[in-house]
């Protein structure tokens, strides 16, 4: 038909023009109506594309089936969707669906599973060995039966074709706590044994000791290491001890760095009882309330010093029946003024009705004589001392008997060209808490100097603390424990002896009589007479530490 078509066209064409060539007379309309027909003619003769028929023939692998297909569809994705293949979420397909077939092709579909499986495994215990100083070297005792724990593993498991290609761990839960095995061994050195007043607690290896009446009773009051040694205080009557502890293994260090709890001292294994207060940066008893508890808390950080600080004041009671415990906010969280990042010291009055608190650069009171609305008076401020470090110091607090006046560390002007913040002058003194007296005590005694006030009924009272050995480098002297009258006079340094190793940095603590000093000493407790200057070693494991003496 083509053919004909364009033989006609030409014939046409080759008509009109042989006429117009022999002078056959046409008018114009008739020859623009045959120019146009051989035109149309002539169009119809172009060849026409017909659709292809051919085929690809690719290899199509899925569900461990191998088989030929013949196909026109043009991509991996129309040959599954023409195939009637079903995909599953996590399945694979080689090559990917956006690539053209092309012929002797192969296409993979790889069918990609996941499952989770749990697998319970033993924890086995572990042993501890707790050196005991109330047993003969060479002895041991079995203090506690070690257990296994049980932990429930949670794996991922991914398979392809069937055919397992990882297996990881998800995550793991403790369903059972193992219990260590924890042994104790004798280190009872020959020391001679001298009567305690009242009762004399401290922390060896991580555990809270407690020593009644005479330095051969002692017992363990912990027996799990975890003591952190941040908070440790008996009570005044040494009934309970209030205590820090790292964190359990199932506690994100990143959610608590210490828990706070207290423990009867009487019983035989009596329970610890949490206080339901975590990181806490300072905590002590109550003057008066046997029951009650001061604290302040700060948060985890992972930069230097490990928190930053709220900056509050908190009191919990707990009840001895039921073990309830009652929080009350005194001090809202706030900056803290001046390195506040760090935290603020507290020490609370024997009145029980006064806290005084110190900062980087000042110390005050807070009058809790209305406790829903606390009163804060700044008693006086000073230049911080720049540690060009991560730590921060902070005054230590005590307090007169009759709760009139602070003793504490100041931070001296500058004896030289230095600027005030980089003073090395630091003096023990004493404020009034009405504002009416500040008075030097004892001059250059060091910054870890640490003033501590003696118990009295009376007005008559001292203040034992330690003077440095190199008192213009005292951030890293030795120093010597050192004993006054209330006003500053009649200074006598009593321990150690000179030529003999200098006491590192403490917190000492007195007797409750006022006549003998615990104090820690080449890793070791020691107690001193501040009258015959008589002294004696008690423990010998050189793992001592935070002694506090109780009625």
């Amino acid at each position: 038909m083509t053919t004909k078509r364009c033989e006609t066209a030409n014939s046409i064409l080759g008509g009109h023009f042989s006429q117009e060539r022999y002078g056959t007379i046409m008018d114009m309309s008739s020859i623009r109506i045959i120019i146009l027909t051989s035109i149309l003619l002539l169009v119809s003769c172009q060849p026409i594309d017909e659709p292809s028929t051919d085929n690809v023939n690719i290899r199509l692998i899925h569900d461990k089936v191998r088989k030929n297909v013949s196909t026109s569809s043009k991509n991996v994705d129309d040959l599954i969707s023409d195939q009637g293949l079903k995909l599953g979420p996590l399945d694979r397909i080689l090559p990917s669906e956006s690539t053209l077939l092309t012929d002797g092709m192969d296409v993979t579909i790889i069918r990609v599973e996941e499952e989770l499986q749990d697998e319970e495994i033993v924890v086995p215990f572990e042993k501890q060995v707790v050196r005991n100083d109330g047993l003969p070297v060479g002895e041991s005792r079995l203090l506690q039966t070690g257990t296994s724990g049980l932990e429930q593993i949670t794996y991922r498991i991914v398979k392809e074709d069937g055919n397992v290609t990882s297996k990881s761990i998800l995550r793991r839960t403790i369903i059972k706590q193992p219990s260590d095995e924890i042994i104790m061994v004798g280190s009872q050195a020959t020391y001679t044994i001298v009567p305690i007043e009242g009762s004399l607690a401290y922390i060896s290896s991580g555990n809270a000791w407690i020593m009644s009446k005479s330095s051969g009773m002692r017992q363990p009051l912990t027996v799990n290491g975890m003591l952190d040694g941040r908070i440790f205080q008996l009570s005044n009557d040494s009934r309970y001890l209030l205590y820090s502890t790292k964190p359990d293994q199932q506690t994100d260090v990143k959610e608590a760095f210490n828990e706070l709890w207290v423990i009867n001292t009487n019983p035989t294994n009596a329970e610890p009882l949490a206080l339901n207060a975590q990181n806490v940066l300072w905590a002590a008893w109550s003057p008066k309330d046997q029951l009650s508890i001061a604290y302040s808390t700060g948060e985890p950080r992972t930069t230097a010093p490990g928190w930053q600080a709220h900056n509050n004041l908190r009191i919990a009671v707990f009840n001895e029946i039921d073990n309830e415990v009652v929080h009350t906010t005194i001090l809202e969280p706030s900056a803290g003024g001046s390195y506040g990042w760090y935290g603020m010291q507290f020490a609370w009055a024997p009145d029980s009705i006064h806290i005084a608190y110190a900062q980087a650069d000042r110390i005050g009171i807070i009058d809790l004589s209305n406790p829903t609305n606390p009163v804060k008076k700044q008693l006086n401020n000073f230049s911080h001392y720049q540690t060009w470090t991560d730590w921060v110091w902070i005054p230590a607090l005590t307090w007169s008997p009759d709760s009139k006046f602070i003793y504490t560390v100041s931070h001296g002007e500058p004896i030289g060209l230095e600027l005030p913040e980089d003073s090395q002058i630091f003096n023990v003194s004493a404020l009034a808490i009405d504002g009416s007296f500040e008075a030097i005590l004892a001059e250059r005694a060091g910054i870890w100097s640490n003033p501590v006030v003696s118990p009295t009924n009376n007005y008559d009272f001292q203040v034992a603390f330690l003077q440095a050995n190199s008192p213009l480098q005292s951030v890293n002297s030795g120093y010597t424990l050192s004993i006054m009258e209330q006003d500053g006079s009649n200074v006598n340094a009593i321990f150690p002896t000179s030529g003999e190793t200098a006491l590192k940095p403490q917190n000492i603590t007195w007797s409750p009589n006022g006549e003998q000093i615990a104090l820690i000493h080449k890793g070791n407790l020691w107690v001193v007479d501040n009258e015959s200057l008589i002294s004696q070693q008690l423990t010998s494991d050189s793992q001592t530490s935070k002694p506090s003496w109780g009625k």
